[in-house]
């Protein structure tokens, strides 16, 4: 039987370190080869301290509610950070470089990647984030003085500041033209939901919970 001999020419046009495997098995969910949806994290502004959680929102497409993986960050880094979200087993996180700018990356066809976050699960954390691609109504966080309104379109994570325990945070607005707009609320401490409810097209919105001391939450609104 004569010999085949296969080459395999592989370019990597990024400047990250991308974790894959040549042959491509479908079956592994971490295998990113012929994965063409890309998902990104803008994290230049991380500056790990004394955070010790990460948690990132995922869902299978198809589905409408994202789940929240919550895991411990075991080194105070951005290869930490890897690390850590590279243990949920869905598709290979790595970083790249763009324009003085770090972007932690993924790429995935079958599952849909929401919001990242890492925090100190034992200080007080409010993490406002919007995403909502409808053209009218808006949203709108108030913390004691601090008063924050977005009109739609809007996309932002913006971290909250609290002072002591038990202050009330209060989210209002008008849900966008979009058929549908989800409004999470989410103790990431005790992996709790507050709220979690769905809106139509055009409705007013008012919310309200006190932060207690010690734990984190993730406000989550958007829209499809």
């Amino acid at each position: 039987m004569a010999k085949e001999y296969i080459s395999i020419n592989i370019k990597n046009n990024t400047n990250g370190n991308i974790p894959m495997s040549i042959m491509s098995n479908p079956s592994n969910l971490t295998d990113i080869s012929n994965q063409t949806t890309e998902y990104s994290w803008d994290v230049t502004s991380l500056s790990i301290t004394t955070e010790n959680t990460v948690i990132i929102e995922y869902r299978p497409n198809g589905l409408v509610d994202f789940t929240s993986y919550s895991t411990p960050l075991l080194t105070p880094s951005l290869q930490g950070v890897l690390d850590a979200l590279n243990t949920l087993g869905i598709g290979s996180f790595f970083s790249t470089t763009s324009g003085g700018n770090t972007y932690i990356k993924n790429y995935d066809n079958d599952y849909v990647f929401g919001q990242l976050d890492v925090f100190d699960s034992s200080g007080t954390s409010v993490t406002w984030n919007v995403n909502c691609i409808g053209t009218t109504g808006n949203n709108d966080i108030q913390v004691g003085f601090l008063f924050i309104s977005q009109p739609n379109p809007y996309t932002a994570s913006t971290p909250i500041p609290t002072t002591f325990d038990g202050q009330q945070v209060d989210i209002t607005g008008v849900t966008s033209n979009q058929p549908t707009t989800k409004i999470k609320i989410i103790n990431l401490t005790t992996s709790t939901f507050i709220l979690n409810t769905g809106l139509g097209s055009g409705v007013a919105y008012s919310y309200s919970f006190n932060a207690i001391y010690g734990n984190a939450y993730l406000i989550d609104i958007y829209d499809f």
